[in-house]
């Protein structure tokens, strides 16, 4: 009913279910103040404490009326209640304000405190210096305090006002140090899961310790490998005797606890306790350890003692490194007197106040020192070394004495080494020579096995090993290494001299040309050397196709035979070098005859030489231009002189020849060229019987003539005939009669 005010107008927000559609019209807007449920809040849920209840609105409040579920109520707008018991709990307010009435209702738990079992404890502890002060753990209060920590929280404070507001907590409270002497008090805050705590006291009570503090165990042991080193100081003791000590300190049959930490932090705490001192190892604590005491009442846990009173000391192992000592045998017997002077000193490296023993391979006692020399074959011996002092730790070692094989390093003979520079192509005679090495590796090592073989050369620089072969090399000594690889100090050593001798320095070649047809023709040859003023320094031995030619001994020779010559010039180092010389022979062109292809649209010569002809010949019809070829062709018409020379200096062959030939035409018109008609190529020597008839196209004969004459003058009768063409029968000496026209032209 919107008529009334405040709650009595029964509003119901969404009391109409519009289906999922939409209302456009309804109760106009009102203020929503006018409605309100106020927010219960308290400030405690622990039974026994007062809490403070509010509610939140933001309207003017003009009165409260509370219910607190417990039968009590109040109409104080922000009222304290206090609960005497746990539970659950249904609080309510009816707030009226200016706009209305509003209402709410709570349900609350009050939740118990802790229970203590004792409200004061008391902890003692040992004084460590006797200056009245200690470290206490104060986490040991919390079981004297409660009956069960299960589910609790513990913090200390140094005054209850702190405890109870819970600010400024002891940080360090497993080791805190009481502030006044002797005696101190503080308090631990107990708190639940819900918050809910409770205080109590807890007082701190220095006493004296009872264990004298001449009271001193020391335990000894050699550093053991147990921790995976036997140099780090580490090793497993057995301290449990001291218990017994420790006991008969207090009179008999007083219940004690005694217990063994591993620093003063954690005995006055009373935590990390050692519990296997029969087999503790001191890791952590290299070298040495301090091991701390602590004694207490079985009755009321008060602390009878404290301190350190027992010591475990690892003693080192006098370590030493084993020892190898190499010599090579110095005669091959397999024995050698090793240097012992420092061998000691070397082995300890520094270590003191030790003794030294040695047993050799059998297992039989040396001298300590070992004898200088130590004579020996390889043989590795025992050393204990052990200290002077204390559980008197050893250590055994080795020394290890080779007698290392001493190589050898056989020579070359020298005739692999030393060779002429006589490669059979010249241009390889450069002073280097290709040396065959195929046998030096087994020659030099002999019936050795397992050696290396290092070469080097003149620089010291590394060669392959073996050497390649064929080895090419100018003169150099190479230098040898025989390696023992078991002891690479054990090595022998060698030169091999490489020498290239030189052969003598000739022209290796040559050649040269008699005349087979002229028995006075020689020609003088030689050894070609190089520099004529050596030649006194050299042997000659000359050959003719490969046989020997006697007593011929000299640097020259005088032949006027073919073939080939051959000289060996030797020098004084036994080296030589061979010329050949060819001789070629040649001689005069023989000319069998000349084939004149003539009175043709191009003529031609070929000169046909004899078969005793032997040279090289080229042929000329001038004596100035030569060519190659026997044939020559477009010859104009005259004679000619064959010229044959033979190209290696034998001589040239002339012939005179003919080439016949037959003017087209004419014009004997006295001007004094073509004045006169006659045929070319005739003189003494050819054609001088030819007989020459003109005739004119009818037949008629106009002129018969001599080849030798001066020819036709284009007349007859003393009467010039007229241009026109003119017929020849020519009867030439050959007897060859040659027919045809010319013209003659005016």
């Amino acid at each position: 009913n919107p008529n009334i005010l405040g709650m009595g107008s029964n509003f119901v927000l969404d009391g109409i279910d519009l289906a999922g559609k939409r209302s456009m019209l309804g109760l106009p807007s009102f203020n929503q103040s006018f409605f309100f449920t106020p927010s219960i809040s308290l400030t405690s849920n622990c039974v026994g404490e007062t809490s403070n209840f509010s509610f939140s609105t933001n309207q003017t409040v003009l009165s409260a009326t509370w219910n607190f579920g417990d039968g009590t109520t109040s109409n104080s707008i922000n009222p304290n209640h206090t609960y005497p018991n746990a539970g659950t709990y249904n609080v309510s307010v009816s707030v009226v304000t200016a706009f209305g009435t509003g209402s709410n209702t709570r349900q609350i738990t009050i939740y118990p405190k802790p229970t203590l079992t004792n409200s004061a404890v008391s902890l003692k502890q040992c004084d460590d210096n006797n200056d009245g002060f200690s470290a206490f753990n104060l986490s040991e209060a919390n079981e004297l305090v409660v009956a069960s920590t299960t589910g609790l929280t513990f913090s200390y404070f140094e005054t209850q006002l702190e405890a109870q507001s819970n600010s400024n907590p002891i940080s360090n409270f497993t080791a805190y140090s009481n502030q006044t002497v002797s005696t101190d008090q503080v308090f631990v805050r107990v708190e639940n899961a819900n918050g809910c705590y409770r205080v109590a006291t807890v007082n701190l009570i220095v006493s004296t310790t009872l264990i004298p503090s001449t009271f001193q165990r020391v335990f000894r042991e050699c550093d053991a490998i147990i921790s995976g080193s036997n140099t780090d100081g580490i090793a497993t003791f057995d301290f449990s005797s001291a218990t017994a000590d420790i006991q008969a300190l207090y009179p008999t049959g007083q219940l004690l606890d005694i217990t063994y930490y591993k620093n003063l932090a954690d005995a006055l705490a009373e935590q990390n306790s050692i519990t296997n001192t029969s087999n503790y190892t001191n890791t952590g604590y290299p070298n040495t350890q301090n091991i701390y005491v602590r004694v207490d009442s079985q009755l009321d846990n008060e602390c009878l003692g404290l301190g350190h009173h027992i010591t475990l000391i690892v003693e080192p192992i006098p370590i030493v490194q084993p020892m190898v000592i190499k010599h090579c045998d110095d005669n091959q017997d397999g024995i050698f007197g090793f240097d012992t002077t420092n061998l000691q000193s070397s082995l300890l490296n520094g270590l003191t106040n030790v003794i030294v023993s040695y047993t050799d391979q059998n297992g039989n006692s040396l001298t300590s020192p070992l004898p200088n020399p130590f004579i020996t074959a390889s043989q590795t011996i025992t050393v204990n070394v052990k200290n002077n002092y204390g559980k008197q730790c050893d250590y055994n070692t080795t020394i290890q004495f080779v007698v290392d094989d001493f190589p050898q390093a056989f020579t070359i003979s020298s005739s692999l080494t030393t060779m002429c520079d006589d490669e059979a192509n010249p241009s390889l005679q450069n002073g280097s020579f290709p040396f065959n090495t195929s046998t030096f590796q087994s020659a030099i090592l002999g019936s050795q096995t397992g050696m290396i073989v290092n070469y080097y050369d003149a620089n010291n620089n590394p060669l392959p090993t073996p050497l390649p072969n064929p080895f090419i090399t100018t003169q150099q000594n190479i230098n040898v290494e025989v390696i023992n690889p078991i002891n690479t100090s054990c090595k022998a050593t060698m030169t091999i001299p490489f020498v290239v001798n030189p052969v003598p320095d000739i022209n290796l070649l040559g050649n040269e040309l008699i005349c087979s047809d002229n028995p006075n023709f020689t020609k003088i040859i030689n050894a070609g050397l190089v520099d004529t003023s050596t030649i006194n320094n050299y042997t000659y031995t000359w050959f003719l196709n490969n046989n020997l030619i006697p007593n011929q001994n000299q640097y020259s020779l005088t032949v006027n035979t073919e073939g080939i010559y051959t000289v060996e010039v030797e020098n004084s180092l036994g080296c030589f070098s061979t010329r050949t010389i060819t001789v070629a022979a040649s001689n005069l062109a023989i000319i069998d005859s000349v084939v004149v292809n003539d009175l043709v649209g191009e003529n031609s010569i070929v000169v046909l030489l004899s078969a005793s002809s032997i040279g090289d010949y080229v042929y000329s019809l001038d004596n100035i231009y030569y060519q190659s070829s026997n044939i020559f062709s477009n010859v104009m018409p005259g004679i000619y002189t064959v010229y044959v020379k033979d190209v290696k200096g034998c001589g040239i062959t002339p012939k005179e020849v003919s080439v016949l030939g037959i003017p087209k035409f004419f014009t004997p018109n006295g001007d004094g060229y073509n004045d006169y008609w006659n045929i070319d190529g005739v003189n003494q020597n050819f054609y001088t019987n030819s007989i020459l008839q003109i005739f004119d196209r009818y037949g008629k004969l106009l002129k018969q003539i001599s080849p030798t004459g001066q020819g036709w003058d284009g007349t007859f009768n003393s009467q010039n005939v007229p241009s026109d063409d003119y017929w020849y029968v020519i009867k030439l000496d050959d007897t060859r009669i040659v027919k045809g026209h010319f013209a003659l032209k005016r």
